[in-house]
């Protein structure tokens, strides 16, 4: 039976300390059995955090139904869905991308961001970014580590122009479509793991049956811009039924043929600049070419 105080020891293992905001990933049953459930392990990282840090959870329902901020559940696990109906929880009003969050910047962190693109400049986690904040892992692995999608958005990743459409509910209990930009698949995001590691970027330890990791999001969001940077299709997963990845890698190499066709038609208009320039340096100065029937003298 996993207890409030072996949470508690886990997280200070970690490194997670008073004052710190983190994004938290989690399967509760990961754990095995915790006595108290949900509701302990968000008091134990509240305890650990303190009253300066901040607690982030995403409760994302992925544009599925209206979103109704106060009544849709969150997608994300047990322990997401609980934090969320807190009393003292805010919960953002993205309409597929929302978080709750408990704490001195759950305010900062969930205001004003449903008019942005899940992960740009201006969302939550782009937010937690800036703060410098960090991310846990509880029990999952880098394939929920949303932060990523931020790492996608700084690249501008070709991938990210498609969107869909959403229906939620504005506070005057309207229901409002809008079309939003749609993220990547996270299913290849383990290919970050490395990296991290090598930079010995994540700390791990185990509490009860879960594996528990901690990591800044400035080294995920570098590790994965890394990535990106050296082949457009590093995080998209390998799974042949993916459809999304398989659109994604299309339109990354529909891209690639574009610039190639465009660099083909730059380089044949400055080599007519040049031709051009030439003729009109000659003009009136005919050029002597070299007519090897002609006796010719070396100079030396």
């Amino acid at each position: 039976m996993v207890t409030k105080k072996d949470i508690i020891n886990g997280l200070y293992e970690l490194g997670l300390k008073s004052g710190d905001t983190v994004v938290v990933h989690s399967s509760l049953s990961s754990f095995g059995q915790v006595k108290g459930d949900a509701d302990t392990v968000i008091d134990a990282i509240l305890e650990v955090v303190g009253s300066e840090g901040t607690l982030v959870v995403p409760t994302f329902t992925y544009g599925q139904g209206v979103f109704d901020p106060q009544e849709s559940p969150s997608l994300t696990g047990a322990i997401t869905q609980t934090l969320r109906k807190r009393p003292n929880a805010i919960r953002s009003l993205h309409p597929s991308h929302s978080v709750a969050a408990i704490g001195r910047l759950a305010e900062v962190i969930t205001e004003n961001v449903e008019n942005f693109c899940p992960f740009g400049r201006g969302s939550s986690l782009f937010k937690l970014l800036q703060v410098n904040g960090k991310v846990l892992l509880l029990g999952t692995t880098h394939i929920t580590n949303s932060i990523i999608h931020v790492a996608e958005e700084i690249v501008s990743v070709v991938y990210l122009e498609r969107n869909r459409e959403v229906q939620f509910k504005n506070p005057h209990g309207t229901v409002v479509r809008k079309w939003i930009r749609m993220p990547g698949c996270s299913k290849g995001f383990d290919a970050v793991q490395e990296i991290l590691e090598e930079r010995d970027a994540i700390k791990e330890t185990q509490i009860g049956d879960c594996n528990a990791m901690l990591m800044t999001a400035r080294s995920v969001v570098d590790a994965a811009v890394e990535v990106l940077k050296l082949n457009p299709e590093g995080l998209l997963c390998e799974h042949p039924d993916c459809e999304s990845c398989a659109q994604a890698r299309a339109m990354i190499s529909a891209t690639e043929a574009e610039m190639q066709e465009k660099e083909i038609i730059e380089l044949a208009e400055e080599e007519e600049r040049t031709r051009r320039f030439v003729e009109k340096s000659l003009e009136g100065n005919p050029v002597k070419y070299f007519d090897p029937d002609e006796e010719y003298y070396s100079p030396n």
